[in-house]
C-alpha cells in the first residue's frame, strides 16, 4: 500500500476485568510471544467484531475455570476494551489482500534459509508465528498493524455445510497507535446467549 492516509479502526480486546483500569489509564502493553504461539506474532490483538472478543473471552474463562459461565460471572471476571486505532494506511498489513499475502510468501521463501537453522525457529510452538517475529526482529517487517481473517469450524449440528466461521482479527505492532481505550460494558444478554450455545 502506498496510501499514506490515516485509516481508523474500531477494535475490540477481551480481557480479565482486573486489567481493564490500567489499559484504559496506561494503554497496553506488547506481549513479546517468546514462545512464538500467537498467530500473528508479537503485539496487541482485537477482533473488528465485538461478538468474537466475547466468544473469545468465553473460551479463556472455560480454559481458566473448566466450566461454561453464566451470563453475569462472564461480565464479573472478564470484559471487552473498545478501542480506536488510527495508522497510516501504508502502515498495514493485510494479508486478506492476495498480493500482500504472496509478497509476504516470497520475502520468506528467500530468505527462509537463513531463519529455519535458529534455535528460535526451531523450538517454536507456530513455525508462521516464529517467521514473522523473526522478520520484525530483523527490521524486514515493520509495518505497525497487521491484519488477517482466520476460519474456524464451529460445531453445527444442523447446518454442517455452515460451520466454518470467519474471525477477522488486527494485531497491532507499536502501541503508538492506539489513540483511545474505553470498557465497553453493552453485552446483552440473548448476545451470550446466542455464543454459548455452542459450548453446551
Amino acid at each position: 500500500m502506498d496510501d499514506k492516509t490515516n485509516k481508523k479502526i474500531t477494535g475490540y480486546h477481551g480481557t480479565k476485568k482486573e486489567n481493564v483500569e490500567n489499559i484504559c489509564t496506561n494503554n497496553f502493553n506488547i506481549n513479546e510471544d517468546k514462545n512464538n504461539k500467537l498467530f500473528l506474532g508479537y503485539g496487541i490483538y482485537f477482533f473488528d467484531k465485538y461478538d468474537d472478543a466475547v466468544d473469545w473471552n468465553i473460551k479463556a474463562f472455560i480454559k481458566e475455570l473448566s466450566y461454561c459461565p453464566k451470563y453475569k460471572i462472564l461480565q464479573e471476571k472478564y470484559s471487552i476494551i473498545e478501542s480506536e486505532i488510527e495508522v497510516e494506511s501504508d502502515q498495514i498489513l493485510d494479508l486478506d489482500e492476495k498480493e500482500n499475502l504472496v509478497k509476504l510468501e516470497m520475502l520468506v521463501d528467500k530468505i527462509k534459509g537463513k531463519l529455519i537453522t535458529k534455535p528460535e525457529y526451531q523450538r517454536a510452538r507456530n513455525k508462521t508465528s516464529a517467521i514473522i517475529n523473526m522478520l520484525y526482529k530483523r527490521g524486514k517487517l515493520k509495518k505497525k498493524v497487521i491484519v488477517k481473517t482466520f476460519i474456524e469450524t464451529i460445531d453445527m449440528k444442523n447446518l454442517s455445510s455452515f460451520k466454518n466461521y470467519a474471525r477477522k482479527m488486527f494485531c497491532v505492532k507499536d502501541v503508538n497507535v492506539i489513540a483511545r481505550n474505553k470498557e465497553n460494558k453493552e453485552l446483552k444478554e440473548e448476545v451470550f446467549e446466542g455464543i454459548i450455545f455452542f459450548y453446551k
